[in-house]
């Protein structure tokens, strides 16, 4: 049976899933820069220019508004879910084990070619299709024909639950036993308006990535949401709902699952340039909360009026608990790291009656 790392549901939106696994070559780390200061005025917040900072022309004291930053942010991830839609790519996702030292066991790479695809049974429906080409450098035969026979058989789907369910066995079939879609497809989910209320947000102040000024904002859940769940069976179909599904040991009853992270926004256009995001327990009588999942989002600038994914790294814990219950600890067990070339937009919709091979 295939382990679910995460998944995030919003029906009328798009369909999201999970993951886990290794870093592929080593890439650059983005160079960033903080500020040190933030001043606060009775306008609201202005943050001085960062001595280290030798890339921005801004004033020294820029004013700030953190809810319009939520805002604007938000708006913007709402036109990611817009245009991230009927678009072809390549994908390279490798896949690491950890012993419990939290050394490197074994690792594996499959290469795809990777589809955005529009649900034919409901046009708000969109999920990530996968073409399995290559699996540790070797080529896998026959992925055409098995691209045409998926799509023929998601023409005759009696729903869109298992258009999707057909689309994620075959995405997934050399994933070992992990469960890997959808975290393409929704930029912090966390902006959401129905989300915030649950949140603290911080503006930590600015910094710079590859060049550009960002603003870098911390949050942490604060409160129980009925739009956040662990190992619960309950979709909230009418709104965008994290719902994340992880082993934990049975003496843990109440985990007390919080999200907590940082994002870091462009200060011009308000595009999420980076997120870090952590799934986090605090069961009654554990002092501080333990991280059981991360994923780190990055992304890059397209030909297609927004930034696109980059690079995504998922991190999944495995959970011990001894003494019934008394001593939790919890350590890395398994990386999944997805790269993402140039995206390109597909002339036609993807559908199921209407992609061909």
């Amino acid at each position: 049976m295939k382990e679910k790392i995460i998944l995030i549901l919003s029906l009328m939106v798009l369909c999201i899933g999970e993951i886990s696994a290794q870093n592929p070559t080593p890439t650059k780390t983005p160079t960033t820069k903080t500020d040190k200061i933030i001043v606060v005025t009775k306008d609201g917040i202005a943050l001085p220019k960062s001595q280290n900072s030798l890339t921005q022309p801004s004033p020294s004291l820029v004013p700030l508004d953190l809810p319009m930053i939520l805002e604007k942010a938000n708006e913007q991830t709402g036109n990611y879910r817009e245009e991230f839609k009927n678009l072809l790519g390549d994908e390279t996702k490798t896949f690491e084990t950890f012993d419990k030292k939290g050394k490197s066991k074994k690792q594996s790479t499959v290469e795809s070619n990777f589809v955005v695809y529009q649900s034919a049974k409901n046009e708000n429906l969109v999920t990530e299709y996968r073409n399995v080409v290559k699996v540790d450098g070797k080529t896998v035969g026959g992925s055409e024909k098995r691209a045409t026979d998926l799509f023929t058989q998601l023409s005759k789907s009696a729903s869109p639950q298992q258009e999707l369910e057909s689309i994620q066995k075959e995405s997934s079939r050399y994933d070992k036993n992990l469960d890997i879609s959808g975290l393409t497809l929704l930029q912090a989910p966390i902006l959401a308006e129905h989300l915030r209320p649950f949140f603290d947000f911080q503006l930590l102040g600015r910094e710079t990535i590859d060049g550009r000024e960002v603003f870098a904002v911390r949050y942490q859940q604060t409160k129980a949401s009925p739009y956040i769940l662990l190992n619960v069976a309950e979709d909230r179909e009418e709104k965008l709902s994290l719902n994340f599904e992880e082993d934990l040991p049975n003496s843990i009853q109440e985990p007390n699952a919080r999200v907590r992270g940082k994002m870091w926004i462009d200060a011009q256009n308000f595009q999420i340039r980076r997120e870090e995001r952590e799934l986090t327990i605090q069961p009654e009588g554990l002092q501080n909360p333990l991280v059981i999942q991360k994923t780190e989002f990055e992304y890059q600038p397209s030909d297609l009026g927004i930034l696109v994914p980059k690079r995504i790294t998922l991190s999944g814990f495995t959970v011990k608990s001894k003494d019934k219950g008394a001593n939790i600890s919890a350590f890395l067990d398994t990386k999944a790291t997805f790269q993402y070339n140039k995206f390109t937009k597909s002339d036609v919709e993807v559908k199921s009656g209407e992609v061909k091979n």
